[in-house]
């Protein structure tokens, strides 16, 4: 089935090159001029003007209600607006060398030494960062002592007081953008997260391919018929398939924030509607069973103007207003039983994991082959403490 799908986009691509005429540039922008910004949705910062009023991709006319004004002062402080944002930017320069980042409060923190435990065995010198999202202070201690590690505890009295829900997961965001600023490629991993493997330089030239580009060449998007195609005959991600990671380096079109694991359902299922009274969609595409729910839990990001602009900054604004990523709804989905995981509403709600993909999807033609990895033999989640590592021994170089 991979051989076929390669097969497919080669054709594809010839077919680019006989009659452009087959293909398209998907979503062309238009609507409102990006020089002006209407009244509605100006912010104004330290005398600049922003727009907190989040569009569509394909028709900048269709925008989401405006994202609250109180929230400029901390974007700024994560560099998200502003002059100084020293983005990435890949096609002239190298890649930043990741830290990896996790963030737990003491009911995980088990779980949360077993990820430790893990990236240890693998990678004995590498930094982590460890968010304290309230834990106690023997476990602080423990986490402190350990080399290699920066204990970081969550602000919550820095945001609204509704950012102390954990379960709405909102300080994830935060977590992300704070340390992409600091240290410009980050890897972000729940603490249900367990590394199995020491290599992710197969991962990493999805986003290397792109300082080799021939920026010359003017890429064409398949048309969306053609890519729903592309997935009615596309296998779900299983370990590494190195046909279609060449063909993926070869079109080198991944995102600069990728995610890897499938959920098994569509994002429209598990998103509350009212999360798109902030960030609207194109609902003919967001119910395909093209558009995916990934996990949000295990996220490789490069401090990129894409990654920034499109994603994190309306991430982090969802999370900062109370109606947008969160609110009193069910973690548990009843999905449809005539067994459509996609275009009926299951009656919950995945917050942060439901913005982001939203974002993702709606800035990448709602196809997750442009923000996926497609990459799944690195890692695995396991909820819950599990004995899939014997070893939990935080010392450095022991496993």
């Amino acid at each position: 089935a991979r051989r076929s799908v390669v097969v497919f986009l080669r054709v594809s691509a010839l077919l680019v090159a006989i009659n452009a005429s087959l293909f398209f540039l998907l979503y062309p922008r238009r609507g409102i001029s990006t020089n002006s910004i209407p009244e509605g949705c100006i912010c104004i910062y330290d005398g600049l003007e922003y727009d907190f009023c989040y569009r569509l991709r394909e028709n900048t006319s269709i925008q989401g209600r405006r994202m609250s004004c109180t929230s400029a002062a901390i974007l700024h402080k994560l560099g998200l607006i502003g002059g100084n944002k020293n983005y990435v930017d890949l096609r002239n320069e190298e890649m930043p060398s990741p830290v990896m980042v996790t963030a737990f409060s003491q009911d995980h923190w088990d779980e949360a030494r077993r990820l430790i435990s893990t990236i240890r065995r693998f990678w004995p010198e590498q930094l982590i960062i460890a968010y304290d999202l309230g834990v106690d202070e023997a476990t602080a201690r423990i986490v402190r002592e350990q080399s290699n590690i920066q204990y970081r505890e969550f602000k919550f009295h820095d945001y609204p007081s509704y950012m102390q829900r954990l379960l709405d997961f909102r300080w994830k965001p935060i977590v992300i953008a704070e340390t992409l600023n600091e240290f410009g490629a980050i890897w972000y991993m729940d603490s249900s997260i367990v590394m199995r493997k020491g290599d992710l330089q197969h991962v990493y030239d999805l986003l290397r391919c792109k300082r080799s580009r021939n920026r010359t060449i003017n890429q064409l998007l398949a048309s969306t018929a053609l890519r729903d195609k592309r997935e009615a005959i596309t296998a779900n991600e299983s370990d590494w398939d190195q046909m279609q990671w060449l063909e993926n380096i070869r079109e080198c079109r991944k995102s600069t924030y990728l995610l890897h694991g499938y959920t098994g359902h569509g994002i429209f299922a598990v998103t509350h509607s009212n999360t798109y009274i902030y960030i609207p969609t194109n609902f003919n595409e967001i119910k395909k069973p093209k558009a995916k729910m990934y996990e949000a839990g295990i996220a490789f990001a490069v401090r990129t103007a894409e990654t920034m602009e499109n994603i994190v900054k309306w991430y982090v604004l969802c999370a900062l207003e109370e109606g947008c990523m969160g609110g009193n709804y069910s973690h548990s989905c009843h999905f449809s039983e005539s067994g459509d995981r996609f275009g009926k509403y299951a009656d919950c709600h995945r917050f942060d994991q439901s913005v982001v993909n939203l974002l993702l999807a709606n800035t990448y033609y709602y196809d997750p082959h442009y923000y996926v990895s497609e990459i799944v033999d690195f890692f695995q989640v396991v909820r819950g403490v599990s004995m899939i590592e014997e070893a939990l021994n935080l010392t450095r170089g022991q496993t």
